[in-house]
């Protein structure tokens, strides 16, 4: 049964209809040798019998007609002169006949011309006026009774518009040229077989209808056999259809459809049930990355997507189109542990994007190293295939799945390529809003001057950058800058000329601090500067004197006729080590900074103690 479950539906199918002809043929063929055996015993029997009932009768027909020879040979040999008395010789002969008495048979005298001489009743002369095919009949059988003296045969007559037949003997008496006809009147013989005929008509329809009834029996189990299965087939087949229904109006299915057999339509469902799981993977990954917080944490999952799928070598890449750059995000997202060093795709593309050819293309990338399609990709030399494909956002090229394999995992990559792309393109929703919240609070977060964070940037990042330092016991050097007769240059030369100024010094700061380290707008012409994991004093005042110099050196060209040169002071404090509050901290570099400014200005000022002359915390 299990195999019967199995096997392909077209076999099935095949399987009940040669079933079907096979019970057919062996309770038809089966009925038909029963028949054909019960008719020969029959018929045996049936035509034994008649066999010696013809013997009989014909036995008793040829001996009453040599006794009519036998008589008429008498009285021939008793007569004077025959020549001359054959009248009375045919009269005494009708007379001795008539002794005999015997209802069952006519006889008559006919010459050579087939007149009609003498008769002991009126049969042969109905026969002879009934019609004239039967006295050519009865004149062929004088005639075969001259060539061979005597003959008998059974011969169909006509009377009254229906044929009778009649079993006749002739016998040829030479010496008077007469020939004696005897006729059984009996006619047994017709309706003896007229009774086997219409027996075996009955047995035949009897057959009929016996085939008849196992064949729609037959029909009937076979029916119900392709009944049961279409109906279980059917059924599978609702199920599908609702499942598809469910899923077009509510867009997921988490219950799988039982598959109980093997074939088509067990295949069908199997494919079903992997499609609606890779559906609900899909949707529940669309879930996972809606709820996270941020788009550093998509992008993490989208690390462990590509993991899932048995890919080990790849990168992500962001593009910023407002900057015209591309971004490698692998540093970012997961730092070294999964980190392509060096990066797989020429540098190239990271300064002009339309050097990433997927970036150009905005569709999906083969490269090997038989078909370079790529030229910034740097595994070629290695044999090493990759693909490119892209995340689009917006209408345009967001990010850069590249996944990079060995020759030999190609197919892997081919596979996998189709149920990537669906991820990536449900993914992409998501991606655009977690990145457009990302710029929303950047902009809330960054000055629109400089780029530079903003106070609020500040706040907001205070727990998380105190908390950090107490932990791992470092120090944060915190420098308050201000430039010095900023007022001036606005009321001599303009705002636009004190805006382009904050500028050039927001690029002198980014240019003399590391990229770790936080630089703020702190308000008007006053920036912050935080140095995390400061060493001592003397390397914090290293760096705020490097600030200090670089923007006293800078000759800044505002126009091609306007330059000039602006100084810079700062005021130094160190966080927890004057104070284990991180804004009265930010308060004594304000302090030691108007102390500079006191100074003579353009001058570093470290905070002391003496500074403070509250004797509350700020």
């Amino acid at each position: 049964m299990q195999f019967f479950r199995d096997v392909s539906l077209r076999v099935k199918l095949l399987g009940i209809y040669f079933f079907g002809l096979i019970l057919l043929g062996i309770v038809g063929y089966g009925l038909f040798i029963y028949t054909e055996v019960q008719n020969y015993y029959t018929d045996k029997a049936v035509f034994s019998s008649q066999g010696k009932y013809f013997q009989e009768k014909s036995f008793r027909h040829m001996k009453y007609t040599m006794d009519l020879h036998g008589i008429l040979t008498r009285l021939y040999s008793t007569a004077g002169d025959p020549s001359k008395d054959k009248e009375n010789i045919v009269k005494e002969f009708i007379s001795n006949v008539l002794i005999l008495s015997d209802d069952s048979y006519s006889f008559a005298i006919f010459d050579f011309n087939g007149s009609l001489v003498a008769a002991n009743g009126s049969d042969f002369k109905k026969l002879l006026e009934a019609s004239p095919s039967n006295r050519t009949k009865l004149n062929a059988m004088i005639k075969k009774a001259f060539e061979s003296r005597m003959h008998g045969a059974f011969v169909e007559f006509s009377s009254h518009g229906k044929n009778v037949s009649y079993f006749i003997n002739t016998m040829y008496f030479e010496p008077l040229d007469y020939y004696i006809l005897s006729l059984d009147k009996t006619q047994r013989t017709e309706e003896n077989i007229d009774s086997i005929l219409q027996e075996k008509r009955m047995r035949i329809i009897k057959s009929v209808v016996i085939c008849l009834l196992l064949g729609l029996i037959a029909t009937v189990v076979v029916v119900g056999i392709l009944y049961t299965y279409l109906k279980g087939m059917t059924g599978n087949i609702n199920r599908i259809t609702r499942s598809i229904e469910d899923l077009g109006s509510s867009g997921i299915i988490e219950t799988k459809i039982e598959a109980v057999n093997k074939d088509e339509i067990g295949r069908m469902i199997s494919a079903f049930n992997d499609y609606l799981q890779k559906r609900l993977n899909m949707e529940q990954f669309k879930q996972l990355i809606e709820e996270d917080k941020n788009i550093h944490e998509v992008y993490v999952r989208i690390f462990g997507l590509l993991n899932s799928f048995g890919f080990h070598d790849f990168a992500i890449y962001e593009v910023d189109e407002a900057k015209n750059r591309i971004n490698y995000l692998n540093h970012e997202i997961c730092g070294d542990t999964c980190t392509l060093e060096p990066m797989p795709c020429s540098e190239d593309i990271l300064i002009s994007p339309e050097e990433c050819r997927c970036k150009r293309l905005a569709q999906t990338v083969f490269g090997s190293a038989d078909f370079r399609s790529c030229p910034r990709f740097l595994g070629y030399d290695k044999g090493r295939k990759h693909m490119c494909m892209p995340i689009i956002i917006a209408g345009a090229v967001g990010e850069v799945v590249h996944v990079t394999v060995k020759p030999e995992n190609e197919e892997m990559l081919k596979r996998a390529l189709p149920l990537l792309q669906d991820y990536l393109k449900n993914a992409s929703p998501v991606i655009e809003s977690k990145k457009l919240l990302k710029n929303l609070r950047e902009t809330t977060l960054k000055d629109p001057l400089t780029g530079l964070n903003n106070r609020r940037f500040l706040e907001e990042y205070t727990e998380i950058l105190t908390a950090d330092a107490k932990r791992r016991q470092k120090n944060i050097g915190i420098l308050m800058c201000d430039l010095d007769y900023f007022k001036k240059v606005n009321d001599d030369l303009g705002h636009e000329t004190g805006d382009r100024v904050l500028q050039i010094l927001a690029t002198i700061m980014k240019g003399s601090v590391r990229s770790s380290d936080i630089i703020i707008r702190y308000g008007g012409e006053e920036f912050l500067i935080i140095i995390k994991d400061a060493e001592d004093d003397e390397s914090i005042m290293s760096v705020a004197e490097k600030i200090r110099r670089n923007m006293e050196e800078h000759e800044m060209r505002i126009s091609p006729t306007v330059s000039l040169k602006k100084t810079l002071s700062i005021g130094v404090s160190i966080f927890p080590k004057d104070t284990e509050n991180f804004w009265q901290a930010i308060k004594f570099a304000d302090i030691s900074l108007y102390k500079a400014k006191e100074a003579g200005r353009n001058k570093v000022m470290r905070f002391t103690r003496d500074m403070w002359t509250h004797d509350t915390e700020y």
